[in-house]
């Protein structure tokens, strides 16, 4: 299954987590106290087994892509 992250917020620390047909799969933000990256999954979700702490994004969607199988990709949202 494909993950899309998708920015929340103007700050560039939060990402919501959806697959393609866009049902929510949790959270992935970045604390401003530490360098990690925490993906936060939906209790019941496809992603409730994966890793919650990585050191970068690209690391937390490598994470999340194995989970799921898939490809995991950054919505820029470019062209809103």
């Amino acid at each position: 299954m494909d993950v899309v992250l998708t920015p929340t917020g103007s700050t560039g620390n939060a990402w919501t987590l959806d697959d393609r047909l866009g049902r929510k799969l949790g959270t992935v933000t970045k604390p401003d106290d530490t360098d990690d990256v925490l993906i936060q999954p939906e209790p019941a979700g496809l992603l409730k087994s994966v890793k919650r702490e990585h050191a970068s994004l690209d690391a937390a969607m490598s994470a999340i892509a194995a989970a799921a199988r898939g490809a995991c990709t950054l919505d820029s949202r470019d062209w809103e």
